[in-house]
């Protein structure tokens, strides 16, 4: 099968950063960063088309992408992944690929993105972010419905895109690094996801 280049490159990068903070790692997590770097995108302005690949909500309010699932199997299939348990960590070859693929203009923006999501876990533990994200509003939805459904369709942008224009007018415009947005953003989601657990 071939690998699908932005989804692999999101799998080998995100893979690392998490993998650099506690030696390893699950596929779930690699869903989760890489839709967090989705909504990064949305951020800074980017068409979401351009990320090159789709996600759906579960049921459990969970991120997914047929693409990184894709290339998950592939990467574990050619030894870029070994499994650890029910863990994965990278090989030598993965980082070696990294390398590669870091150093190329066109995943210079990509690369900004999905630093910046994975950095949230130098703010947040993992568990977190996961139920922070469970707050964003498609996320949200995707929990009520019986079954998955696509994410980030033209009604969701809009809502995304006026959160994310507060978010930024609140923040002055006073740095370019897309790690305090992220940061910002998910405590704000966080708040509202322990809220609701206070009034249920």
């Amino acid at each position: 099968m071939r690998l699908h280049p932005n989804a692999t490159f999101d799998c080998l990068l995100v893979a690392q950063r998490l993998q650099a903070q506690g030696a390893v790692f699950t596929g779930p997590e690699l869903h989760l960063f890489a839709y967090l770097a989705c909504l990064l995108w949305l951020y800074q302005r980017h068409i979401v088309t351009d990320w090159g690949y789709s996600f759906v909500g579960t049921e459990l309010g969970a991120p997914y992408s047929q693409e990184i699932d894709s290339a998950l199997k592939e990467l574990l299939g050619r030894g870029f992944f070994l499994r650890v348990h029910d863990r994965l960590r990278m090989t030598e070859l993965a980082e070696r690929t990294l390398e590669e693929f870091a150093n190329l203009e066109v995943n210079r923006d990509r690369a900004e993105c999905l630093n910046a999501a994975c950095a949230s876990i130098a703010a947040f533990s993992l568990g977190m972010v996961t139920s922070a994200l469970s707050q964003e509003p498609e996320l949200n939805r995707a929990k009520a419905l019986p079954s998955s459904r696509l994410l980030l369709e033209d009604a969701a942008q809009s809502q995304l895109y006026v959160q994310f224009e507060a978010l930024r007018s609140n923040l002055d415009q006073r740095t370019s690094d897309l790690r305090l947005p992220a940061v910002v953003w998910l405590s704000a989601l966080y708040r509202s996801n322990a809220s609701t657990n206070l009034e249920s």
